[in-house]
Formats: structure tokens, C-alpha cells, sequence
């Protein structure tokens, strides 16, 4: 099979060798085991967890003996988001890569980036025996995308760097100073099914923007859960309607995108359809600027079983207020969002819904405020509530060594400045500052946008520059 990357620049080599291994969250091993294999063959020295996070080390290179280690760390998972209809297989299936203007792009699903870039300079790093460097701890975490578990059940005893690289960063010329903080919520209700003898019909919604939960949350994209409650709720003004199938929105991380729905109703197929033309008349001009593809569909279709319409109605109700979305901004720092929920998945299948969020903040009362808010419509609409354990964020450290280096050698190589970011979304810094008390953290990526969708693209040239700038601050480590 030809190769898409230049095989000759390493990190090019090993993003497509990561890009043809699957590793979705929870799949991890065969890459996991890859990295294993990798240090084998290089007498490296190597701990594979149980959860397959992996850790190797590198010895210093000459004249670096003394220096104090360098933990550099990125997760092996990514998202796995298709397009509709697009067949791949994410536990079998190498992504399809293809490169247009220097761009690298993943045929209809997400691309990986984040974090296989940081996985590829990683391995770079410990394949290139010409570089200058410290000791060299290399951690590969598992589970980053769906809570931080990979770093959650990390051995710190197993780290002695007290300074470190995080390679979770896709902004190019950026660097996070901060995390926020997260946690996740699930609601749950079992239902009784009936035969149904009304007329039956499906609705999608789709052509929406979605992306990722943290970064995007502030840009005022559709949610596919959000509007289509609001598309059922004004059927209900009117007629009955009994749910039969429901199935909305993706990872907990990631704006809803798509929301279909099965039920049968008294009111005819032309009745009904004008109600839904209607409404997306409404998403369209309401969705102008941050979702101008925003599509519904609705179509006849075969509906038997269905909750009772008096349970359709409260739980179309019950997702009409429950809250989505950018909920505060910093005072402080511009353009910062601080608080937010995301509303991310919506399934009744077998009698019972699942409603899944993610909260994030900055500061631990306000995830307790929205889990509180949760908790008080959970009651009303008779839901049992599950908490995860809050997920720790980043504090912000104003005196940093290692920002000033990796700063200095950015100035260097592109003859720019880079700019310190705080970051809404969630970094593994919170667990490993947590568990590494004085660990002194930076951050560092090339470019890449359109994270957790299937837009995801890495600039190369970015990708390339990265890779200059964090060998260059290696070496003055």
C-alpha cells in the first residue's frame, strides 16, 4: 500500500503507521501493544499497565547526563466520529488518509490528530538517537476522550521528570496555561412499551456543525437533541404523539449533531410535515452563521411499539428544559468561557432512556451548581441520577521554566511569538499536577482544527515547525 506521508521525516512515518492501527477509546491495546513491540525492538526500557497505558523511558543523550528528566506525554485514543452512511470499521479498519495542499485529511471519518500527532513526535524523539535531550519519560495515557482515565490510574511513583510537555495541543502557535474542570452526569427512566395502531413516522435532524464540547461550546452551534424537542414539543400542542425509538447525539465530548426519532401520531403525514418545514425554516435563519447546513427530515415509516403518549409527552417536555450550552465567561481573560454543559446523547432503546452530559468549570461550585440543577428535573420527571467523580483541572502557574523555554526556542525557530492560552476543555495536567506535586507543566502542538468531527484536518507545515520547536527546547533542557 503506497504511503500518503513523507516516511523520511519521522514523525510523518509514525502518524501513519498510528492512523493504520484502530485505537478508539476503549480499543487501545493493539496500539498499546505496538509501542511495547517499539521499545522491545530498541532495548528501551518499558511498563505497560493493565488499562494499556504505557510508559517508556529513554536514557539521556551524551553530555546530558546530569540534567534533570523530561516527562513528555500524550494520550492514544482518539474519537471516533463517521459520516453517515460512510462504511469503516473503527475496532478493524486503517483510516483512509489523503493529503490536499498540504493539508492531511481522514476519507468520512475523524482523522486522529488529537492525540496522534503528540504519539508521533514521541516516538520520533525516542527513535532519534542524533537528538540532544535529558532522560526522556514518555507516557502514553488511555481513555483520555471519555474522562482522563489513562491519567487517572497512572502510577506516579513510576515518574521521577518533575517538569514536562504535554503534546495534547492542537493550536499551532498557542500554548494551554490552564484546564477546567469536568464531570460527567447520566440520567436514566424505564418505560412501559404498548401496540401501537396510530400512523408511524421518522424525523432526523442533521448538517450540523457539532465539535468539541469545550472548545466550540461558545460559538452558539445547533444541538440536534435541543431542536428536535422543540420540533416534538410544538407537534404535542396539537396532536398525540407516542415514542417508539429514539437515538440522539454522540460522546459525552462532542455537540450533538444528529437525533432520530421513530413515533406514531394522530395527525396525518402532510399535518405534521408542515410543522417540521416550519421549524427548520426557524433552525435555518435562528442557525444562520453557525450552521447554515442544518437539515430535518421526516418521512413515514413503520412504528408498532411506542411509550404511551402521556410518557412521550413529559419526556419530550423533560428534554425541552434541560439545560445545554455556554453557561459563563472570565472576567479576566478574554474570550475565556468558564462555565458550560453539554446535553450529549439521548437513546431509548428496550424500554429505557439514557440521557448523558458533560459539565465543565473552572471551579468545583459550579459543576455542583449544574449537577444540582440536573438533580432537581431529574426528581421531577422521575430519572435516577448517576455522578462521576469530578475530573480535576489545570491551575494556572504565573512563574513557569519550562513555558519560558519552550517560548524562547518557539521565538527562535519561527522568529514569532507564542501566545499562552487558557483552555476550557479538559487536559490530563489536572490528574498529573495532582499526582506530581511542583510538577512545572507546559503545552505544545502543531495545528490542527475541527477536532472530534469528521472536518478534522493537521496542517503539515505546522506539524513540521512543531517538531523543530520542541527538538530545539529539548536540547536547551
Amino acid at each position: 500500500m503506497e504511503n500518503v506521508l513523507d516516511h523520511s521525516f519521522l514523525p510523518e512515518r509514525y502518524l501513519e503507521i498510528i492512523c493504520s492501527i484502530p485505537h478508539g477509546s476503549f480499543h487501545e491495546k493493539p496500539l498499546s501493544d505496538y509501542l511495547v513491540q517499539f521499545a522491545k525492538e530498541r532495548g528501551l526500557r518499558y511498563k505497560q499497565y493493565p488499562n494499556w497505558n504505557v510508559i517508556i523511558y529513554k536514557s539521556a543523550s551524551p553530555g546530558y547526563e546530569d540534567h534533570e528528566p523530561i516527562m513528555l506525554q500524550s494520550h492514544i485514543d482518539m474519537v471516533c466520529e463517521k459520516e453517515p452512511g460512510y462504511e469503516h470499521d473503527f475496532e478493524k479498519d486503517p483510516l483512509s488518509l489523503y493529503v490536499e495542499d498540504g493539508i492531511l485529511r481522514a476519507h468520512g471519518t475523524t482523522l486522529g490528530a488529537d492525540d496522534g500527532v503528540g504519539v508521533a513526535y514521541m516516538l520520533a524523539f525516542l527513535e532519534d538517537d542524533s537528538l540532544h535531550h535529558p532522560p526522556l519519560e514518555c507516557v502514553f495515557t488511555v481513555q483520555e476522550e471519555v474522562g482522563l482515565i489513562g491519567a487517572k490510574e497512572l502510577a506516579f511513583e513510576d515518574i521521577s521528570a518533575k517538569r514536562m510537555i504535554g503534546l495534547d495541543d492542537m493550536g499551532g502557535s498557542t500554548s494551554y496555561v490552564s484546564s477546567c474542570g469536568s464531570q460527567r452526569i447520566l440520567l436514566e427512566k424505564a418505560y412501559k412499551f404498548s401496540c401501537q395502531t396510530m400512523p408511524g413516522y421518522h424525523l432526523s435532524i442533521g448538517g450540523l456543525e457539532g465539535g468539541h464540547s469545550g472548545v466550540c461550546i461558545n460559538k452558539e452551534r445547533g444541538n440536534a437533541i435541543k431542536l428536535a424537542a422543540r420540533v416534538l414539543f410544538e407537534m404535542t400542542k396539537s396532536y398525540e404523539i407516542a415514542i417508539g425509538e429514539i437515538h440522539g447525539g454522540g460522546k459525552d465530548n462532542v455537540i450533538a449533531t444528529n437525533f432520530d426519532i421513530t413515533f406514531s401520531s394522530n395527525a396525518d403525514f402532510d399535518t405534521l410535515n408542515t410543522i417540521v418545514m416550519d421549524m427548520q425554516s426557524i433552525f435555518q435563519s435562528e442557525l444562520e452563521f453557525s450552521d447554515p447546513d442544518v437539515t430535518l427530515t421526516f418521512a413515514p415509516c413503520e412504528c408498532k411499539e411506542t411509550l404511551s403518549t402521556e410518557d412521550s409527552t413529559e419526556l419530550i417536555r423533560c428534554l425541552c428544559l434541560l439545560p445545554h450550552g455556554f453557561r459563563h465567561k472570565s472576567m479576566k481573560i478574554q474570550n475565556l468561557t468558564t462555565v458550560s454543559e453539554n446535553l450529549a446523547n439521548v437513546q431509548l432503546t428496550g424500554g429505557k432512556v439514557t440521557i448523558r452530559y458533560f459539565s465543565r468549570s473552572e471551579q468545583g461550585s459550579f459543576l455542583k451548581m449544574m449537577a444540582n440543577e440536573i438533580a432537581i428535573l431529574s426528581d421531577l420527571f422521575g430519572f435516577t441520577m448517576t455522578e462521576s467523580d469530578p475530573e480535576p483541572g489545570w491551575k494556572y502557574v504565573e512563574n513557569s521554566e519550562i513555558r519560558k523555554k519552550l517560548f524562547d526556542a518557539y521565538h527562535a525557530i519561527t522568529g514569532s511569538e507564542m501566545r499562552p492560552i487558557a483552555e476550557h476543555g479538559g487536559l490530563e495536567t489536572g490528574f498529573i499536577s495532582g499526582g506530581i506535586p511542583g510538577i512545572d507543566i507546559v503545552t505544545c502542538g502543531p495545528f490542527c482544527e475541527g477536532y472530534h468531527t469528521t472536518k478534522e484536518f493537521l496542517d503539515l507545515s505546522s506539524f513540521r515547525t512543531i517538531y523543530e520547536v520542541l527538538k530545539y527546547t529539548l536540547k536547551s533542557l
